[in-house]
């Protein structure tokens, strides 16, 4: 055997013997590589801080039901309403950080942890895997409510008449930062009246204890189709298809900045991969595409998002941002 031979075999002999050190000495990072490589092999659980009913619930199953065949894998919600988000929030933070527990989150997440849980969570504690869905705001009143446009509601704030809104969330979650732009720009006075979700503040509509609620379209379609309720106005650039004959607050009357909507996407752990966040972020996605979720996308009056982890991690930043200067302008916050 010629030397050139014998140095090339002892190379690879050399090579061999370190990568096989590397293995014994570090299995888990090679079964963690692994794992990476085959997510997901077995269900991912998707938490929902809002309660059965509500417009993010319905979003969580929806998406659910749409990326079992893209994963291969059951996907499965459960709902931990409290807080304002906080016993969601909870939860993933003590979760493993491997992708397969994750929750659904909405702008309501970053006023709360500017407000009632400031100094317990900060968005930098999780993981920002994608955003799926813009919602715009819409305001609800009953049918035989004597506010028959937004004009009329505007006009009874204006006049001091004690006027009750409800909505999801405390004074300063997202569903009270888009009520207090209107009233801001219109130059009304209300009542912020909170609730766990949009059905709960629309069975408080019907049974006369509010006078008109602030949420999404999800939770009022079906009422509004079935005349319980009158949609007043739409906080949006163009008239939503499901609600052909509902103004936008411009329309009305009340140019408010419609950059502000209900955000919908999926969050974590802190830590959790980049790879695992990457294939949620794209499996979600390829889910949204699906027929039945498109349909419900329509019918819902629903806008797209099309963030993965790195966009939609700036996309937060941003969106704290802009809620901290409303907070700080509500004097819920410091």
């Amino acid at each position: 055997m010629d030397i050139s031979r014998r140095r090339a075999l002892k190379g690879l002999m050399a090579v061999t013997t370190v990568t096989s050190a590397v293995m014994l000495v570090n299995p888990a990072s090679a079964a963690q590589a692994q794992a990476k490589d085959a997510f997901p092999t077995k269900p991912i659980t998707i938490i929902a801080h809002t309660g059965a009913g509500s417009s993010t619930d319905i979003f969580a199953r929806e998406l659910a039901k749409a990326a079992e065949p893209v994963f291969g894998q059951p996907v499965v919600v459960v709902n931990r309403p409290g807080g304002s988000g906080a016993t969601q929030m909870a939860l993933l933070k003590e979760a493993k950080p491997d992708g397969y527990t994750v929750g659904v989150n909405t702008a309501s997440h970053l006023t709360a942890m500017r407000t009632n849980l400031k100094g317990v969570y900060k968005w930098q504690d999780f993981s920002w895997i994608t955003l799926n869905q813009l919602d715009p705001y819409i305001t609800v009143v009953a049918a035989d409510s004597p506010y028959k446009t937004l004009q009329d509601l505007v006009a009874a704030g204006r006049q001091g008449k004690t006027i009750k809104v409800g909505g999801f969330g405390t004074v300063g979650a997202a569903h009270n930062i888009a009520f207090n732009m209107l009233a801001h720009k219109a130059g009304m006075e209300f009542t912020w009246v909170g609730y766990n979700g949009g059905p709960q503040a629309m069975t408080a509509l019907l049974g006369k204890h509010i006078d008109a609620v602030n949420t999404n379209p999800g939770p009022a379609l079906q009422f509004a189709e079935a005349g319980r309720v009158r949609v007043l106005g739409i906080l949006d650039d163009q008239r939503a298809s499901s609600l052909p004959d509902t103004p936008t607050y411009a329309e009305a009357g009340f140019p408010v900045d419609t950059t502000w909507k209900q955000i919908r996407g999926i969050y974590g752990p802190k830590d959790i991969p980049m790879e695992i966040q990457e294939k949620l972020a794209d499996g979600f996605m390829r889910a949204m595409q699906s027929p039945a979720f498109q349909k419900y996308m329509e019918t819902s009056a629903q806008i797209a998002g099309d963030k993965g982890p790195r966009e939609y991690t700036k996309f937060i930043e941003q969106m704290d941002k802009v809620g901290y200067e409303w907070l700080q302008r509500l004097g819920v916050t410091q």
